[in-house]
């Protein structure tokens, strides 16, 4: 096994290229890929998480890694091979993070057992934060497509770039790119799968708990009012001024002033030429087989200290009150919450955008991840928890048993059939059906099966 660390793909993204779209990295001669490069400007949430998934575990903080170094400088990748001379399916991982955090390299990431399956495996880095999405009218002026706010996204692309031109020296098939991703790096895959500017650069997509693109109706006009708020309230004139701070600086001023939560690329009518849902029903966007899918309790493991006062205030957003908490009744607090929260935020819009994919043709097949590992962690099958799963990386604090190992094999074996065929299905006796409306998901669990998914809440919801 091969491992490339930290090869550039764009250069760096400041002084006058902060804000603008990458430029791509075209130097030839030696490249020393033995080193992680520093990660994209952000504070230590992604570390936290692991924290808090290490606590319920009932383990101290600090077996969770340090925080790696930071830098605006960040848009490198990664290879995992087994083989430079092969012509193998390659698989692409795009991280999560809400588009405000995370890396390439985060232990649960690395490729190198999947790549010993017959694949190679890159990771790549984006711009976050505001730093990757912010908009604003005079940013929106210096581009020739009259658009801001989506970096982040701009830089995946060149890294695909990177990879067509590239690959086949490293042993992978230039006409077998599977993205793969997890939360903001799932959904991230759903804006690709439909930007015009994504056409011919990657064959097939895997989002894990990402299907929110299925909602996102905001314009680049009310990202560029929410740049204007920014300057505003950071006290900065204009964006020359802000263009030229120094990283640690632009990032304490978006710690304090620029507070979005998650970062959506806008639609632009560049990058997103309508909103997804219209691009979806219209069939504007290139066929690709996908798979989609969701956690069993995306939201369960952020609901330690839920009240009856946050079931009343999640309930009041919906307008069907009645039938909703007709629907959970029965379930204790926390268990309520989440259902109630994953379905809104995970569950309903990752099965809408499997039924318009599958609607405007594109092969489709919808999971759901079910397994909850021993132990009486509280925290059910949470978001993120297939992860380990998919690349055969559980941490040594996490109980692992054979049936976890079991689920483990399966799974990087419907992940690397996949890539390589486009169908997860091999010749072996478990079967994955294509989705359709209203039909069987495949459940992930001790036991796989397929299986209808309830979605009498998401009616609810929709009726709303």
């Amino acid at each position: 096994m091969i491992r490339f660390s930290g090869i550039r793909f764009a250069e760096a993204p400041s002084g006058d290229r902060r804000w603008r779209p990458p430029v791509p990295h075209t130097a030839t001669g030696a490249v020393d890929a033995t080193h992680r490069p520093p990660v994209c400007m952000q504070d230590d949430g992604n570390v936290q998480w692991y924290q808090g998934v290490a606590r319920a575990f009932g383990q101290p903080p600090d077996v969770v890694y340090e925080m790696p170094e930071t830098s605006e400088d960040c848009l490198f990748l990664n290879i995992w091979t087994p083989d430079a001379g092969a012509s193998l399916p390659v698989l692409v991982w795009i991280h999560g993070g809400a588009n405000t955090g995370g890396w390439s390299f985060e232990p649960n990431y690395h490729g190198h057992e999947l790549a010993a399956r017959g694949a190679v495996v890159v990771s790549i880095q984006y711009r976050l934060d505001v730093f990757g999405f912010l908009a604003h009218p005079e940013l929106s002026a210096e581009s020739p497509h009259a658009s801001s706010g989506n970096y982040g996204i701009l830089d995946q692309i060149e890294a695909l770039r990177w990879v067509q031109r590239n690959i086949a020296s490293f042993g992978g098939d230039p006409g077998r790119v599977t993205l793969f991703g997890e939360s903001a790096g799932a959904g991230n895959i759903a804006y690709l799968l439909l930007s015009p500017l994504a056409d011919g650069l990657f064959h097939r997509a895997i989002s894990q708990s990402g299907g929110w693109p299925a909602r996102q109706r905001r314009t680049v006009g009310d990202d560029e009012a929410e740049g204007v708020r920014f300057l505003d309230s950071a006290g900065v004139r204009d964006i020359g001024e802000l263009r030229n701070l120094p990283a640690d600086e632009l990032f304490a001023l978006s710690q304090e002033h620029y507070e979005r939560g998650y970062d959506d690329p806008p639609v632009d009518g560049w990058l997103l030429p309508a909103a997804p849902a219209e691009l979806i029903a219209n069939g504007k966007f290139e066929t690709r087989e996908v798979i989609l899918g969701t956690n069993a309790h995306e939201v369960l493991m952020y609901l330690d200290e839920a009240t009856e006062a946050d079931w009343q205030d999640a309930l009041n957003v919906v307008s069907e009150r009645a039938g909703v908490s007709a629907l959970l009744a029965g379930e204790p607090l926390r268990e309520r919450l989440d259902a109630l929260q994953s379905a809104m935020q995970f569950h309903c819009p990752s099965w809408a955008l499997a039924d318009g994919f599958a609607a405007a043709g594109t092969p489709t097949w919808v999971y759901r991840f079910d397994r909850v590992r021993a132990g009486e962690h509280g925290i059910g099958a949470y978001h993120g928890a297939e992860i380990p799963y998919v690349f055969d990386t559980h941490d040594r604090w996490l109980p692992t048993g054979e049936a976890d190992r079991a689920l483990t094999r399966q799974m990087m074996n419907f992940w690397l059939q996949f890539a390589a065929t486009g169908d997860p299905n091999d010749d072996g006796a478990l079967s994955w059906p294509r989705w359709t409306a209203g039909g069987k998901a495949l459940i992930l669990d001790s036991e796989i099966h397929a299986a209808p998914l309830d979605t009498r809440l998401c009616s609810l919801l929709e009726d709303g």
